[in-house]
């Protein structure tokens, strides 16, 4: 389908399809580490790094962006980033965490995780939990509030996100104070309808979906239903929760879902089915419509810190 006539006029330029497979994951690697060096903190903003011991005992580094003039007891957002459980992050996701930090006020804790094939599930996970332990523990010396530890992420990330916030019960740490999930990946049994439709959507299709899980899971039936939150026990309580879908991605109808189990057990879901978008759209970062949902992130954030201040 020539989905270019159905995406919003600016988006259009960046609706392209990329192959995905190891060999493209280890190039586009090497682009991301680049722009990445090359995106710099704006003035005014710090960035700076903290090591954490994750999966295995490997280091984790994370990249923390603040503002120079953050009060030592500024909300906290653990950033987990996309890009299938195997790319790095990207240049566009270390803007949104920069603008994340400066709109919302919030510290960003940004981790760069273990990645498959070479790091399987549940590498990711115990690398991202293992960051959120230590934030809540070392909250006063972070320069954090304990009482306002959000967590936040997009696509793969976002499954990341929501693991830490359905297991921080049996984890046996604190609960979140919010959680944001962008196009979240929920459900590695992929039979939703937008699922079995969107399989040539511009930047993610269905296809590419399931080589992702092949990447990360295997065909092991358990353990992928072990690292979707669609499939999680829920715990006794979770927080107030954003979940934003796009119109043209096979996640859509899984992002539905989850909230729509959010939603049954009580929980308070925003939802934001955005229009005329596909899958991690928002890297134009500079157009108007991403502008927008990102304005909708940050009022999600800052009224879930300021019910908690």
């Amino acid at each position: 389908m020539n989905y270019k006539e159905l995406i919003d006029p600016e988006l259009r330029k960046s609706a392209n399809s990329f192959p995905f497979n190891p060999a493209i994951v280890a190039v586009g690697n090497l682009y991301q580490d680049l722009e990445w060096g090359r995106t710099k903190a704006p003035e005014g903003m710090e960035e700076t790094e903290i090591v954490t011991e994750g999966t295995q005992k490997l280091s984790v580094k994370t990249t923390v962006f603040s503002m120079a003039d953050a009060q030592a007891d500024a909300p906290a957002l653990i950033y987990v980033h996309g890009g299938a459980f195997a790319y790095k992050a990207a240049a566009y996701q270390k803007k949104l965490a920069m603008i994340y930090a400066k709109k919302a006020g919030c510290k960003v804790f940004f981790p760069h995780y273990h990645l498959a094939p070479k790091y399987p599930y549940p590498a990711a996970y115990e690398d991202v939990m293992a960051l959120y332990r230590y934030v809540t523990e070392h909250a006063r010396e972070l320069g954090v509030d304990p009482t306002r530890i959000g967590i936040a992420g997009d696509s793969a990330g976002a499954s990341l996100a929501a693991l830490v916030c359905n297991r921080w019960e049996e984890e046996n740490v604190k609960m979140p104070c919010l959680q944001m999930l962008v196009y979240p990946v929920t459900d590695a049994r992929m039979e939703t309808e937008s699922m079995k439709l969107f399989t040539d959507t511009p930047n993610w299709d269905s296809r590419a979906n399931e080589r992702m899980w092949d990447y990360y899971c295997g065909k092991d039936g358990e353990k992928r239903d072990k690292a979707s939150p669609m499939w999680c026990d829920l715990p006794s309580a979770l927080p107030g929760t954003y979940i934003e879908t796009a119109e043209f991605d096979c996640l859509h109808d899984e992002g539905l879902a989850y909230a729509e189990k959010l939603k049954q057990a009580g929980v308070d879901v925003e939802i934001n089915e955005t229009e005329g978008t596909f899958h991690g759209y928002d890297a134009a970062i500079d157009t108007q419509i991403v502008k927008q949902q990102i304005s909708r992130r940050i009022s999600f954030l800052r009224n879930g810190y300021r019910e908690r201040g």
